[in-house]
């Protein structure tokens, strides 16, 4: 991708595709991406895993496929320096490592993230914009558990797709990502993401990208579907 002439991109580096930073991010990602096109910035996306998991990933996200590319061996995250996780030389089971980070070890600001799931953020907009139990703690602000009750759907997501998403290469479940944004050839937003779910605040990319004050990223719409056999799935969108 040759850049043009004072053209502007973003460029999220996502975390593998059944990571559950990528969901969460690429959600955000997706509400976004008609306020940056529509300004003319071009929005491509790169995550760890083959081609196939790059296509499932794309189907349960409805992320634009021809906005999405795979890096199957991390070389482009190693080249741009993003944080490789816990002890990443170490010869030993990824699985084993994403317990540290879990813990904060190797991934700094990870705990803090959990627990502001939990514990909500006066300071952040609702995750949930349908109707919700959680009204009754308040409006206007993400309440306790809000956060923390999306996660949940997501890993029960990601469980139930594991084998469709996750890379061939499990060295790569520990890498973390990060974004970029050139104007022409010009960086002018990057974010390298400390450890797990410390991704890139969407409301400073489009502050810097479009150089204007903008509106938060929309809530989300859940929906929830019974099966007979007692599971359920959420289906999570960006409300318009």
């Amino acid at each position: 991708m040759q850049a043009d002439q004072g053209a502007k991109a973003v460029i999220p580096f996502l975390t593998h595709f059944a990571d559950l930073t990528s969901w969460e991010y690429a959600r955000k990602i997706v509400a976004i991406m008609p306020m940056l096109e529509s300004s003319g910035v071009k929005v491509f996306a790169v995550g760890l895993g083959n081609a196939s998991n790059a296509q499932e990933f794309s189907k349960y996200m409805r992320f634009p496929m021809d906005k999405l590319y795979a890096d199957p061996t991390g070389a482009a995250y190693k080249a741009l320096g993003f944080n490789p996780g816990f002890m990443p030389d170490a010869e030993i089971s990824p699985y084993a490592k994403l317990i540290p980070m879990l813990a904060g070890i190797g991934s700094p600001g990870t705990v803090q993230e959990v627990l502001r799931g939990y514990a909500g953020d006066k300071e952040a907009k609702p995750v949930f914009d349908s109707p919700t139990p959680f009204d009754m703690i308040g409006l206007g602000f993400q309440r306790p558990f809000e956060l923390a009750t999306l996660r949940l759907f997501n890993m029960f997501s990601v469980l139930s797709k594991w084998s469709d998403l996750s890379p061939p290469q499990q060295t790569l479940l520990t890498q973390q990502g990060g974004t970029l944004a050139f104007e022409g050839e010009n960086t002018i937003f990057r974010h390298d993401d400390s450890g797990i779910l410390k991704y890139a605040d969407v409301d400073e990319l489009l502050r810097t990208v479009l150089a204007a004050q903008v509106a938060s990223e929309p809530p989300l719409e859940v929906t929830m579907q019974g099966g007979d056999d007692g599971s359920f799935e959420a289906e999570i969108t960006p409300t318009s």
